[in-house]
C-alpha cells in the first residue's frame, strides 16, 4: 500500500518533475545495491590477502629456516670432505720434487702446487730484493740526514753556550747577580693581573655604592607612597563619615522645615534659630569636605602643601 501511495503525484506538482524524480531515485537505489556489492567484494578481498600475506610470513619463515639448514648441511659436508684422502694421479713431468736429480721414496711431506703460484712466488722474490734495496737507500739517506743534524744540533748548542755566558755577563754588570728569567716573567704577569684585580675591585665597589644609593631612593619612595596612601585612606573615610553626617543633618532640617510649617506661637523662633543652626553646621561640614577634597587631590598629586583649615564650632 505505501508503495502504490507513493506512485501517486502529490498535488500542485508537475507529473513530469516527479517522473524525472522517481527515475533518480530509483537510479540512485541501484547505485547503492551496486556499491554495496563493490564494497562486499572489497571486503573480501582485503580478507584474502590478510590471509595471503600472513601465509606469505609463515612461507618466508620456512624458506629462511630451510635455507639455514641447507647452508649447515653445506659447511658439515665441506668439513667431512676435506677429511677424505683423495687420490690425484701426476704424470712424471708435473713432478718438481726431486733430491739429487732422484724421486725421493717418500712423498707423505710433499705439497700439490700449481705452475702459476710457483712462478709468483719466483716473482715475488724478485720484488723482495728490490724492497730491500729500496729500504738500504733510505736507510743511507737516513744516516746522512742524521749526521747533518747531529753536527747542526752541535753548533747550536755551541752558539746557545756563548748567548748564555753573554747574558750571565750582561747580567752581572747590571745587577751583579744572575736573574732567573722566568721568575721575572711570572712576576711580571702577576702584577698585571694585580692591577686588573684592584680596577675590577675599584668598579665593583662603585656599583656597589650605586646600587645602595639606589636601593635607599627606592625604600624611601616605598615609604613616602606607603604614608600618603594612609592619608588618602584617613582622607577617603572622613570625607565618608562628613557625607553620612550631611545628609543625616539635612534629613533633620527637613523634618525640623515640616513640623516648624506646623507649629505656631514662641516655638516658631525656637525652630528658625535651630534651623539656622543645623544650616550653619551643614555649610561648615561642606566647606571641611571641600577642604578634605583638595588635600585628597594634592596628595595623589605627590606635590604641594597638605594643609588643615580651622573651623570653628559653633
Amino acid at each position: 500500500e505505501e508503495e502504490e501511495e507513493e506512485e501517486f503525484c502529490p498535488p500542485g506538482c508537475d507529473p513530469a518533475l516527479y517522473e524525472q524524480v522517481c527515475e533518480l531515485r530509483e537510479k540512485r537505489l541501484d547505485q547503492e545495491e551496486v556499491a554495496a556489492e563493490f564494497q562486499k567484494a572489497v571486503e573480501g578481498l582485503k580478507k584474502d590477502n590478510e590471509a595471503l600475506v600472513k601465509k606469505e610470513k609463515i612461507v618466508d619463515l620456512a624458506l629462511k629456516q630451510t635455507e639455514q639448514e641447507i647452508q649447515q648441511f653445506q659447511t658439515f659436508k665441506q668439513q667431512r670432505l676435506n677429511e677424505l684422502h683423495v687420490v690425484i694421479t701426476l704424470k712424471m713431468h708435473q713432478v718438481k720434487c726431486l733430491v739429487s736429480g732422484k724421486l725421493p721414496p717418500d712423498l707423505s711431506h710433499t705439497i700439490v702446487f700449481t705452475n702459476q703460484g710457483l712462478r709468483r712466488l719466483r716473482e715475488r722474490i724478485d720484488e723482495l730484493k728490490d724492497e730491500k734495496e729500496e729500504l738500504k737507500r733510505n736507510h743511507k739517506q737516513l744516516k746522512r740526514e742524521h749526521v747533518q743534524l747531529l753536527k747542526s744540533k752541535k753548533v747550536k748548542e755551541e752558539k746557545l753556550k756563548e748567548l748564555e755566558a753573554r747574558a750571565r755577563d750582561v747580567q752581572m754588570l747590571k745587577f751583579g747577580q744572575e736573574v732567573d728569567l722566568e721568575v721575572l716573567e711570572k712576576m711580571s704577569v702577576n702584577k698585571t693581573a694585580e692591577e686588573l684585580k684592584q680596577q675590577l675591585k675599584k668598579l665593583e665597589g662603585k656599583n656597589s655604592r650605586e646600587l645602595k644609593a639606589w636601593q635607599v631612593q627606592i625604600d624611601e619612595a616605598a615609604a613616602e607612597l606607603a604614608s600618603v596612601t594612609k592619608q588618602n585612606t584617613e582622607k577617603l573615610e572622613r570625607v565618608a563619615e562628613l557625607t553620612s553626617a550631611q545628609h543625616r543633618l539635612e534629613k533633620e532640617l527637613n523634618s525640623t522645615q515640616s513640623r516648624m510649617v506646623a507649629e505656631v506661637g514662641p516655638s516658631k523662633e525656637k525652630m528658625k534659630a535651630e534651623r539656622e543652626q543645623l544650616v550653619s553646621l551643614v555649610k561648615l561640614q561642606a566647606r571641611e569636605m571641600e577642604a578634605l577634597k583638595a588635600e585628597i587631590n594634592m596628595l595623589r598629586r605627590k606635590g604641594g602643601h597638605v594643609y588643615t583649615p580651622v573651623v570653628r564650632r559653633g
